[in-house]
């Protein structure tokens, strides 16, 4: 294998294949980097099992075709050497690999390229569902509910984020780590012919995913089938594995009612939640509210000192709430989401839930957002 390229074109592409090399694993050959020189194109390749990366680049100049996998280190060299041409060559049966700029020489040895678990660049036929989205939609889609998803390995049922499409095109996405639920609602605007369909994506993949996608009208596909995902995306290919779906049914979750419903400003909430996580205590990381009147008060204190601060409410309706004990980063994560100036805000007393909405309606789309979190439940004296 010999090629020529940028050092700039192959750190924007490894860049982003990096992200999919795992940090640990028994298998050598996934903790590198698939390099292929073939049909005037330079694939790269990364796959820790539960995600793999794609990326082919056309411009680069071959000179001899062939396939390697080279160390994660590779990543790191490219990153460090001048923005120049960069020659790459393999060589002999060792797989050894020179990389050369003008002035620096390295060489890596590689693996064989044969025992790569490698992921396809060819179009998807008739086997596959498909959606399609712009990378701004799918972007919000995945930031309005991502956060909720469980970092609790043991939870495997709620490590996902669970998608649904009805035949009206509105796309209805869940997550939920047991101690709050996000759920987003939104009418697509791209026109699909797909059945109505529910699958589960880990959430670890569609996080990265949204990483990488920007914030533009560019193309994001999507295929899925049986156990697997793929998201195409300029000249990326992600590709992951579907979760067994048996998420639990979330739909009488949210009270009907409400004790208090408050109407708050947005970027005030947030930046007053901010001040008092300051001081939270480190184990509970613990936040009082309580509303009155018109005014919302919100506490928090620890061993080093302790913090209070007012703020107006721009509506109410229903009882005073005297108070409730709430995670501060259980709170604060649906305001950090939410671009609207205001947010509508449900109490059911001191020991129900708390509720997070939000819905816009403008000719035949729909925009809903509703967040639930549970409060902290101690007794008095713990306080």
């Amino acid at each position: 294998m010999h090629f020529f390229a940028k050092q700039s074109v192959l750190l924007e592409n490894l860049s982003i294949l990096e992200k999919a090399i795992p940090v640990r694993s028994p298998l050598q050959i996934i903790k590198g980097i698939f390099v292929e020189a073939k049909n005037n194109c330079l694939t790269f390749m990364t796959n820790n099992l539960e995600m793999g990366i794609r990326a082919d680049c056309d411009n680069v100049e071959i000179k001899e075709e062939g396939a390697v996998v080279l160390p994660e280190k590779f990543v790191d060299i490219i990153r460090q050497l001048p923005s120049e041409d960069i020659e790459i060559k393999t060589d002999g049966e060792e797989l050894r690999t020179e990389i050369l700029s003008k002035q620096t020489n390295f060489f890596l040895y590689g693996m064989n390229a044969d025992e790569f678990p490698v992921i396809t660049g060819e179009l998807l036929g008739s086997q596959w569902e498909s959606l399609e989205f712009s990378a701004m939609e799918l972007k919000q889609i995945i930031k309005k509910v991502s956060f909720a998803v469980s970092q609790d390995e043991s939870k495997h049922l709620f490590r996902g984020i669970l998608l649904e499409i009805d035949m009206q095109k509105n796309i209805f996405c869940m997550a939920s780590d047991t101690y709050r639920l996000a759920y987003y609602q939104k009418t697509l605007k791209k026109k699909m012919n797909i059945q109505p369909l529910r699958i589960l994506v880990p959430g670890k993949t569609l996080i990265e995913i949204s990483r990488i996608i920007d914030d533009s009208h560019e193309k994001v596909a999507c295929f899925f089938r049986e156990n697997e995902i793929i998201f195409k995306y300029r000249n990326f290919t992600f590709k992951g594995r579907l979760l067994e779906d048996k998420f639990p049914n979330f739909s009488n979750a949210f009270p009907a009612g409400f004790n208090t419903k408050i109407l708050v400003n947005t970027r005030l909430l947030e930046k007053t939640i901010g001040r008092a996580s300051l001081l939270v205590h480190s184990q509970n990381l613990m936040i009082t509210l309580s509303i009155n009147d018109k005014m919302l008060q919100v506490r928090s204190g620890s061993e080093i000192g302790r913090m209070t601060e007012e703020l107006i409410l721009e509506g109410k309706d229903g009882d005073d709430l005297e108070e409730i004990l709430l995670n501060y980063r259980f709170f604060l994560d649906p305001l950090r989401v939410l671009e609207e100036d205001f947010v509508e805000i449900e109490f059911n007393g001191p020991f129900g839930p708390c509720i997070f909405n939000y819905r816009q309606e403008l000719d035949d789309s729909l925009k809903s957002y509703r967040y639930l979190v549970l409060p902290i439940k101690i007794e008095k004296k713990d306080l």
